[in-house]
């Protein structure tokens, strides 16, 4: 039996500048009966992607979860998930900041040069839509969802 078998990989559920907000969703995860855990890629963050200017919390369950939290989550959202980053094109949850990614290394160095000679600016990913697009200049602030598309239907 593999590790991995024993001990699933860990997939985000929702991306959050708040810490509060996301103990505040990951405790109603919990409650529900899910492992989860708040997670601050400071690794990346610090020598990776030059410090990008916003510290973000990653909202994480076990990969073989993922579909009961959206479910959980669809039925009775905690109000503290209004405080998520969404993509304000198509209102998903599955949006990474900084943009670059952590499973390949050339993009990232690609990325990480245009940064350095400042020809791109730290942006917002959305999995889903590929809309990429830079947080508010000011605090932090909830996005408003399309009323016509709850954010976990990008995930089906």
């Amino acid at each position: 039996m593999s590790l991995f078998a024993k001990h699933p990989l860990w997939s985000d559920v929702a991306v959050f500048e708040d810490v509060n907000a996301g103990k505040s969703v990951a405790t109603f995860l919990t409650n529900k009966g899910l492992e989860t855990r708040l997670y601050d890629d400071k690794l990346f963050r610090y020598f990776l992607f030059l410090r990008p200017p916003r510290v973000t919390y990653r909202l994480q369950v076990r990969r073989n979860h993922v579909r009961d939290a959206e479910n959980f989550l669809h039925a009775d959202a905690p109000s503290a998930l209004e405080k998520a980053i969404y993509c304000p094109g198509c209102g998903s949850l599955r949006v990474s900041y900084p943009q670059m990614t952590r499973k390949f290394f050339l993009p990232t160095v690609m990325l990480h040069l245009g940064i350095i000679f400042r020809v791109i600016d730290h942006e917002c990913y959305c999995e889903h839509c590929h809309h990429i697009w830079n947080l508010p200049a000011d605090q932090p602030r909830a996005a408003s969802k399309p009323a016509e598309q709850f954010p976990f239907t990008a995930w089906r």
